[in-house]
């Protein structure tokens, strides 16, 4: 026996269906929009399943990585994991990731925010897929780290992205007018009195939602990476132990800073960075696992956004 409503007619179950399932709407949302008590929405979406207009099916490969995401939740108590499942055609990983990362973000995001952002192409391509959102309000996005000693893509600077960011979001984007690498302890102590700096430094102690990529020993010949750090010794601390960096401080394969270099650079320190709510870390490939793996191995993420081959790899060195 059917339990969709008398007054009811198919066209109506199906319309509402596709307003829950394919659109995404609450329950409440689709009853102000068709003045239907909130109760027998419910009711026909039953009834939809019951009549076989909607048909709910689990993907054994969605549960693969459901499987993924408690494990790296229980194994390094992370707040959350994103990871975006294999594409049957091979399609582009950054593009994938992006849209997922972006939806996860956006969802977290409030309005009020203080946000830290990184530098990099996986954070230029994320900020490309965030939607628009004018109803937040008082949103800041300021730069976690300084620039860098080359030539890089101007879409890939921090303070390019904060403003990108901040547009999106409705908010307001911050500045860091300094290298993320400095000369001397007497040049760094100069530039962190600078009155703008200073407010920087004022917003690293409010930002509740980090969002950074993460470096790897393995990729320390990319032209991108060469020319962030061009001029300076950075490539000399990755000695046969250390293995990756978040906000340029190198760590080592158990996400421990071995090597101080915080007297000659501008970021919020590792320290604090734990301290954030929410400190997601973006990054995929085989040439950042071993990276990804120790940043969890020291707690220096608490929110893992990555795609479901980087995750496998990661779980088999775990």
């Amino acid at each position: 026996m059917s339990n969709l409503p008398k007054r009811y007619d198919r066209a109506t179950l199906v319309k509402i269906s596709d307003l829950y399932y394919m659109h995404g709407l609450t329950q409440q949302e689709i009853s102000d929009i068709a003045h239907i008590h909130r109760t027998e929405i419910s009711r026909i979406l039953k009834a939809a399943r019951d009549e076989g207009v909607v048909s709910i099916a689990i993907n054994p490969e969605t549960t693969a990585v459901s499987q993924l995401v408690d494990f790296f939740k229980q194994k390094y108590g992370l707040r959350d994991a994103v990871i975006v499942p294999a594409s049957e055609n091979g399609g582009n990983e950054l593009n994938a990731l992006s849209v997922y990362a972006s939806m996860f973000l956006s969802k977290i995001i409030k309005s009020d925010d203080v946000i830290g952002l990184s530098w990099g192409s996986t954070l230029s391509s994320v900020i490309s897929q965030f939607p628009t959102d004018k109803k937040l309000h008082d949103i800041k996005v300021v730069p976690l780290v300084g620039g860098p000693m080359g030539r890089i893509p101007s879409n890939y600077h921090v303070n390019y992205l904060t403003h990108r960011l901040a547009n999106r979001l409705n908010g307001t984007a911050f500045v860091l007018d300094s290298p993320a690498f400095v000369r001397s302890k007497a040049l760094r102590k100069e530039l962190l009195a600078n009155p703008n700096t200073q407010e920087i430094l004022s917003l690293w102690t409010r930002v509740n939602i980090a969002i950074f990529g993460m470096g790897s020993s393995l990729i320390t010949d990319s032209p991108d990476w060469q020319a962030f750090y061009e001029n300076t010794n950075f490539k000399s601390y990755f000695s046969a132990e250390m293995v990756g960096d978040i906000l340029s401080h190198p760590f080592d394969k158990n996400g421990k800073v071995t090597r101080d270099i915080d007297s000659i650079l501008v970021a919020l320190p590792l320290s604090a960075l734990k301290k954030v709510p929410y400190s997601v870390g973006i990054a995929f490939g085989e040439d950042k696992v071993t990276a990804i793996l120790a940043a969890l191995r020291g707690g220096l993420l608490n929110t893992l956004i990555t795609t479901e081959a980087t995750a496998k790899s990661i779980k088999d060195l775990s």
